[in-house]
This record gives structure tokens, C-alpha cells and sequence, in this order.
């Protein structure tokens, strides 16, 4: 794997992390979440509009009062707006969870953003959104439920549950399904989903329009914060948080969604608290976006140009 350079691009907060990447309006702009730790009662959404060198040329933030504003992610939708998600826990003094919701925010600039606006259901986790013909697609998990459900429609008007307990430990026998990523080809879904229960290994979804029927491939490794790319016919870049030599680190991987064969490609430089990864491509360049704790032992944003070309044809280590 050649990386072109890797830049440390967010470390004002005490914790910098959870971490999206998408391109708009030929910038990139990555979001992440700052707070005095990992699980603090209260975050803030940083949003960094940077050039393709990986230069800031803009910062915007959003907060809310007793408010964490937790995983923030971006897409791009049809009619051409930058779209921000985020899942919003609000806290008493004491930290504890009184309620949760997911909430979206639009800006037709990236640089300034509307009013929030709640979506999906209340405590049920909508980890992201991908869209294909003119919907909005995302899984939402729930940890006491033991599954998650796949909504579909626009988060700034209608978003509800498209498909119930699309995986989950009743009906496939998978304990916690949880973070996901979604890719469409054509009239062909693909997924990508966590686990923290059992033998904690990642599962493979497809599923055919309408993406009502779930077919499952075990993964037979732990992939945390999962971010998926297609880049050939058949095959995809994933990247997110794994386990190499009993630590875990920011990995890229190789994935062929037809028989769900793994191959790890690289690791980017990271240590103790971090993954979480966005993932652009523009030409042949992959831009990918993640935090870790790596340097000072402080959780920071870094993001990373990564030849793409060399990532296709590389075989496993």
C-alpha cells in the first residue's frame, strides 16, 4: 500500500473522532465529533471543508445544549445538497442517556447549515445513509433488540422502516448487529455489518431490489465502523477498525462481493482509540479519513492519500 501523504487535519478537542468522509462541489469535507472523551455527555460536530491536497480551507461546528452529537456522517442527495446525519443523545448531569434520536441537517454549500430536523425512530440508532434512485437507504440498530432494520425514504421528509430485522440473533442467529455501510450496483444492494456478540464477526449482506430478502456471508473477522467502496465489478474497498498482532488499528481491505473473500491490503498508521473511516475516491487517488491515538497519545483526525491503482491489483500480505 503507498500512502502519498497523511496529514493530522483535527485536534483541537481533548477526543477527535467517529469519523465521515464525503467529496461536494469538488472539495472534500470530512465531519467528526469533538468532546473531552469518548463517551462525554456533551459533543460537537466539526466540520472541515479541505482542498484534494488536504489543506482546510474552512471549519463549521454544530452543537446542541446537554447534548452529545455522536458519529456524524455525509452524503450527497439527488437534487445536489450535502446532507449531515448524526445520532443526538441527550444527558442529565450525571452523563446517564434520557433519550436519543437521529437528526439531519442540509446545507446546499457545506459551509452553512439549516435547522435540525429529526428522522427515523427514537432510540434506534441509524448508523448511515446511501442513496440509490432518488432514496435514502439506511440500516438502524438497536442493542437490546438484537437486530437491525433497514429504512428507506428522504430523512428530510419521510424516512421509515423499509424492512424489519433484516440480521439479527432471532432469526439468523448473529448477536448484536450494529455500524453498517450500504453500496448500490444497478438494482443490487450490498452491506456490511458489525458485530459485538458471539464470535463478533462481520457479516456480508445482498439483497435485490426492493431489498426486502437479506442473504447473509459470515466475514470470519471483526471489522469495527465499517466504510465500504465499490471499485471494480465484483470487488470493493472496505476499511474500518481491526485486530492485527492483539491491537487494534485503522485497516484497509479487499473485499469480493460475490464469495465475500477478505484480503487485507494495509494498514494506516494508528493505535489505541481509533478507526471510524470515511472513504473517498477521485481518478485513482482513495482519500480516507479516520482518527487515532497514535502520536501523544491523543485521539486526532488525520486523512490519508492512498494510490488506488496499486490497492486493486495488490494481493493479501
Amino acid at each position: 500500500m503507498q500512502i502519498n501523504w497523511l496529514k493530522k487535519i483535527g485536534s483541537k478537542a481533548e477526543h477527535n473522532a467517529f469519523v465521515d468522509l464525503c467529496e461536494f462541489n469538488q472539495q472534500l469535507f470530512c465531519c467528526y465529533r469533538e468532546a473531552e472523551n469518548h463517551i462525554s455527555a456533551e459533543g460537537r460536530i466539526c466540520i472541515l471543508t479541505l482542498n484534494k491536497g488536504g489543506n482546510v480551507c474552512y471549519v463549521n461546528r454544530l452543537q446542541m445544549t446537554n447534548t452529545d452529537l455522536r458519529d456524524p456522517k455525509l452524503s450527497i442527495t439527488p437534487d445536489g445538497h450535502l446532507l449531515l446525519i448524526a445520532y443526538a443523545r441527550q444527558t442529565d448531569k450525571n452523563n446517564r442517556t434520557l433519550s436519543a434520536k437521529n437528526i439531519c441537517w442540509v446545507s446546499q454549500t457545506g459551509n452553512s447549515w439549516s435547522s435540525y430536523r429529526r428522522f427515523a425512530e427514537k432510540n434506534w440508532w441509524l448508523w448511515r445513509v446511501r442513496w440509490s434512485k432518488n432514496i435514502a437507504y439506511g440500516f438502524a440498530y438497536n442493542k437490546k433488540q438484537n437486530t437491525i432494520h433497514l429504512y428507506a425514504g428522504d430523512p428530510r421528509r419521510s424516512f421509515h422502516i423499509h424492512h424489519p430485522n433484516a440480521l439479527s440473533l432471532q432469526k439468523h442467529n448473529k448477536g448484536y448487529p450494529n455500524e453498517s455501510d450500504l453500496l448500490f450496483d444497478n438494482n443490487k444492494a450490498y452491506a456490511i455489518v458489525r458485530r459485538d456478540a458471539d464470535s463478533y464477526s462481520a457479516q456480508l449482506g445482498k439483497s435485490y431490489y426492493p431489498y426486502k430478502k437479506w442473504q447473509w456471508i459470515d466475514l470470519g473477522q471483526y471489522i469495527g465502523g465499517p466504510a465500504m467502496l465499490k471499485i471494480t465489478s465484483n470487488t470493493a474497498i472496505v476499511a474500518g477498525r481491526i485486530i492485527k498482532n492483539g491491537k487494534l488499528v485503522t485497516g484497509l481491505m479487499k473485499l469480493n462481493l460475490t464469495n465475500g473473500n477478505l484480503h487485507q491490503i494495509g494498514i494506516l498508521p494508528s493505535a489505541g482509540d481509533n478507526s471510524y473511516p470515511g472513504l473517498v475516491i477521485d481518478k485513482q487517488i482513495l482519500y480516507v479519513s479516520y482518527y487515532s491515538s497514535h502520536q501523544d497519545n491523543k485521539s486526532c483526525i488525520y486523512l490519508a492519500q492512498v494510490e488506488l491503482n496499486l490497492l486493486i491489483h495488490q494481493e493479501s500480505e
